[in-house]
């Protein structure tokens, strides 16, 4: 496929002149318009579309003559759109068109598609007689084309512009002027020929409105246009969802000259279109799991629904914000796991500070259990007399708990004991730093100043 584009392109580019070169009907090029070409946002609902039409026109002294032909349409791609048309000139009943319509959509932006494509590649055989047939390949009509597709309300409006050669550029055209002579009766007769430039290139414009008018078959389509030769009106209305009828109008300027000798004279033709739907059949739709049900309004009609593209900017810009936001969310998420593994350490620290806590006070109640039992056998021994013994047993104490207050006090009585009155005195003392509010220690010491007092005052006496 992308082969057979290249070569078009390349065929595109090296047509030197662009002659008009199909015989005009309406409906019979691909897209919804009569004679312009189109393109969309969206891939067309239908796989392909198949028609005939008729056209006719009133020529110079109420001349009537009939196109005719038939016609069908295709994507061969997502973006690719292939036409096919068959003609037969009222004119001139020996001259049939065939001819190639191609178009490309390159891209789509916000409400509006662009496209690009080549009309009327055409062979026309034209016979003098029943042995003489000459097959000539007419020249191309290519085209540029912006379209754009708003909606409002049940409508929707559909607006193409374009720039193009061949039949598109006849309106910018310049011709050249061929005038033959010739005799009849005696008499001169000129006869003109006008022929169109070299590179003309013109623009075209149409307007597409789709009402809510006969909306449970698909609406009501209006259309106007300017094909850079005339202008046209019509109207499509469907039958079914698949059959449309269409009536048009074409170079509606040139109607008050209807009968004079002149180019493009004003006709009305009409069609019949078949659609075959892109859609599955219900038992593929049941062996995928799809469900196949209609949407319908409040009223039971089928709901046209339209896709505008600002919907899928609107969609997009949310996905973005919920990408940030999941990106935040997944930031704080493993904020918090680090902050809960930090409080994990913690936690940690503190069970095993608690469990040290334990075990030093586990240690600390023996160690006091073991200085008791010490102090316990001292006392004994201190009223047995045993004074040796008992230091002895005071001493194994202070070495379990050397913050004992009673071991020192009971220490100081046992050197009281054995007259040692000073070392008495100081452990005295020390029980009174551990024990500040160790009475029976301060009235022993206030005892002892007062006997030293007395002892002193007599031996001075």
């Amino acid at each position: 496929m992308k082969t057979i584009k290249f070569i078009l392109t390349l065929a595109i580019v090296a047509s030197g002149i662009s002659l008009y070169a199909q015989t005009s009907l309406n409906y019979s090029r691909p897209g919804p318009m009569m004679h312009i070409p189109t393109s969309s946002l969206y891939n067309e609902s239908y796989l392909l579309r198949i028609g005939v039409a008729g056209q006719s026109t009133r020529g110079a002294f109420d001349t009537e003559f009939w196109n005719k032909g038939a016609f069908l349409e295709t994507d061969i791609t997502r973006d690719f759109r292939l036409g096919l048309s068959a003609i037969q000139s009222g004119e001139n009943a020996n001259e049939n068109d065939i001819a190639l319509h191609i178009q490309n959509r390159l891209l789509t932006y916000g409400e509006t598609a662009v496209g690009i494509g080549v009309n009327d590649i055409s062979v026309t055989s034209t016979t003098s007689d029943s042995s003489d047939i000459e097959e000539r390949v007419k020249n191309l009509s290519y085209y540029m084309l912006l379209s754009r597709e708003n909606s409002f309300s049940d409508y929707n409006l559909k607006t193409y512009l374009g720039i193009g050669s061949g039949r598109y550029g006849s309106n910018f055209g310049k011709y050249d002027l061929a005038i033959d002579t010739s005799v009849v009766d005696g008499a001169s007769v000129f006869d003109t020929t006008k022929t169109l430039k070299e590179n003309s290139i013109g623009f075209f414009l149409g307007l597409l409105l789709n009402t809510n008018i006969m909306a449970d078959r698909g609406g009501l389509d209006f259309i106007l246009e300017w094909d850079g030769v005339g202008i046209n009106a019509g109207i499509k209305v469907p039958l079914t969802h698949e059959y449309h009828i269409n009536f048009g109008f074409s170079n509606l300027q040139n109607l008050p000259y209807m009968g004079e000798d002149r180019e493009n004279p004003p006709g009305i033709g009409f069609g019949l279109d078949y659609f075959l739907p892109r859609v599955k059949s219900a038992a593929s739709k049941q062996r995928s799991g799809i469900k196949v049900a209609g949407v319908v309004t409040e009223e039971g009609l089928p709901m046209r629904t339209v896709i505008d593209s600002s919907w899928h900017k609107a969609q997009e810009r949310q996905l973005l914000i919920l990408r940030d936001s999941l990106r935040m969310s997944s930031s704080e998420i493993e904020h918090l796991n680090r902050m809960v593994e930090h409080l994990e350490q913690r936690n940690q620290v503190l069970e095993d500070s608690v469990a040290s806590l334990q075990l030093a006070r586990h240690v600390s109640d023996a160690q006091i259990n073991q200085a008791l039992k010490h102090l316990s056998r001292s006392l004994r021994l201190f009223y047995n007399e045993e004074y040796d013994d008992a230091l002895i047993e005071i001493n194994e104490a202070l070495e379990y708990n050397p913050n004992l207050a009673l071991a020192y006090a009971r220490r100081g009585s046992i050197y009281y004991k054995l007259n040692q009155i000073d070392r008495a005195t100081i452990n005295w003392n020390i029980a009174l730093q551990i024990d500040p509010g160790y009475d029976e220690v301060r009235n022993i010491l206030r005892a002892l100043n007062e006997n030293r007092l007395r002892s002193a005052v007599s031996a001075r006496d």
